[in-house]
């Protein structure tokens, strides 16, 4: 029995110094002081999951901007072509002769014309272009070379609507303005979603802190209590039953701290992922200051806009956007047409052998082109019938949204003011035990009680503040949930 306890104590001896030696370890690794609100402006300004939920507001910002400016600004284009040299020779007909004879031509060109597009929110289009033509061509004719030069210039004006179906471009102008709205309402619910994955990730480092000292208490008790269990033991106060009851519960103590420790890493790497720092960076969290409740005009204000709440706003536009397509799809099929009218004027000059001879035209034609679809198995039909489901889908959606958003944020209030109140009632309790811990410090000075006894006070306060910061980590969380529910 004297060599179970000597190996016993060897390897007391053996954990107490490796203790020593994580601690020392611990304190001199470089740690990061954040507070939770420098945590959650880091989040949302500087990392790349706040840098992701910007990209995509920005990109639905871009496609309105790009959809809308389409109908104010006109697409303007310079194009043109370098002199073209062209030499043609084959056995035909050519300039009055009476039979086919080998004949070759040499023209050298040069086009160019600037253009002018504008789309219409009718749906339409403007076509504007200006030309500028010249050739010079050589060619036999009577016997001779002749050289002849024509020089152009056009000005051509075309407009083109559809007819019998509703604008492509204003639709598309609609539905790229409702994806803009519900893109910032869900840049909202994003930034309420990672606010909430950083408070949760903070607090747990505060928490698994606390729990890591509660759990170096624990063995340190535990162990105390297995050492004077040992005496006890060898003096015959206990039995040998008591003795190993003892030292498994000081194994079981120091499991546990690996455990929490283990957690504690976890966390750690959990908050400084979202935050983009080096995973193996330690963070020192503060306890976060309670903020100020809300009053009771702010309840009530809070209650009273539920429609204009984000979930209600976001669902309203998912269902104007899906009821719109629906009603595009089914009018797009069917009888459609198109009006088409052109305008072209041409200005210019042909020169030939010394004579110039004036080249003016003028021309411009009206058109409307019909088009009626007769059969085509059935996907259209089946298009339009696709399209009402997911309006009607939609419509279900907003009308959940409207019955269940006001409950929520009672709900939410309500919860507010219970976790307020908790708050109040669990911060005397760690008031309390921080009293008891004070008196149980002094009695231990003073010889009164033993390490035992003082360590357990000590476990009572760590654990009064812990249940302290999982009711605040819900009461943060409740703030920006209810929050998140506005956009101001």
């Amino acid at each position: 029995m004297k060599r179970q306890l000597a190996f016993y104590m060897k390897d007391l001896a053996t954990m107490l110094s490796l203790s020593v030696l994580s601690f020392i370890l611990a304190a001199n690794a470089a740690a990061r002081e954040l507070s939770l609100n420098e945590a959650v402006e880091i989040a949302i300004g500087k990392s790349s999951r706040g840098e992701i939920i910007d990209g995509d507001l920005e990109v639905a910002e871009q496609n309105y901007f790009a959809e809308k400016i389409n109908f104010y600004i006109p697409e303007i284009s310079i194009n043109g072509n370098a002199p073209v040299y062209n030499v043609a020779e084959s056995f035909r007909f050519f300039g009055g002769l009476d039979e086919k004879q080998l004949i070759r031509t040499t023209d050298r060109d040069f086009n160019a014309n600037i253009q002018l597009n504008q789309s219409l929110i009718t749906g339409g289009s403007v076509n504007v272009t200006g030309n500028i033509w010249n050739r010079r061509s050589e060619y036999p004719l009577s016997g001779i070379e002749v050289t002849e030069t024509s020089n152009q210039g056009i000005f051509d004006f075309t407009f083109e609507q559809p007819l019998l179906k509703p604008s492509e471009p204003k639709n598309k102008l609609n539905n790229t303005r409702d994806d803009l709205e519900i893109a910032r309402l869900t840049t909202l619910q994003d930034f309420a979603a990672l606010k909430k994955e950083v408070t949760d990730a903070y607090v747990g480092v505060l928490q698994t802190d606390l729990k890591l000292e509660m759990a170096d208490d624990k063995v340190e008790s535990a162990r105390l209590k297995n050492g004077i269990d040992s005496v006890k033991f060898v003096e015959g106060v206990i039995s040998e039953e008591d003795w190993l009851l003892s030292s498994s519960e000081r194994l079981d103590a120091e499991l546990s701290k690996y455990d929490v420790e283990n957690e504690r890493l976890e966390k750690n790497r959990e908050l400084a992922l979202l935050l983009d720092f080096d995973i193996s960076e330690q963070i020192t969290p503060s306890i976060p200051e309670v903020s100020d409740h809300l009053t009771e005009r702010e309840k009530t204000a809070l209650i009273n806009s539920w429609e204009e709440s984000v979930p209600i706003r976001k669902a309203r536009y998912e269902h104007s956007k899906a009821k719109r397509q629906a009603d595009y799809t089914a009018s797009s099929h069917g009888l459609t047409g198109t009006f088409e009218a052109s305008y072209s004027m041409g200005r210019g000059d042909v020169e030939v052998e010394g004579t110039t001879t004036d080249n003016n035209t003028d021309s411009w034609q009206l058109a409307l082109n019909f088009r009626l679809p007769l059969w085509d198995g059935g996907s259209t039909g089946a298009a339009i019938k696709a399209a009402r489901l997911t309006a009607q889908k939609s419509e279900l959606e907003y009308q959940r949204a409207r019955k269940s958003a006001r409950a929520e944020i009672v709900a939410l209030i309500h919860r507010l003011d219970v976790s307020r109140r908790k708050l109040e009632v669990l911060s005397k309790q760690v008031e309390i035990a921080k009293s008891k811990l004070d008196i149980a410090r002094f009695r231990l000075e003073d010889g009164q009680i033993s390490r035992i006894q003082f360590l357990e006070s000590k476990v009572f306060y760590l654990e009064a503040q812990n249940n302290y910061l999982e009711e605040l980590r819900k009461y943060i969380n409740d703030r920006v949930e209810i929050e998140s529910k506005y956009t101001s």
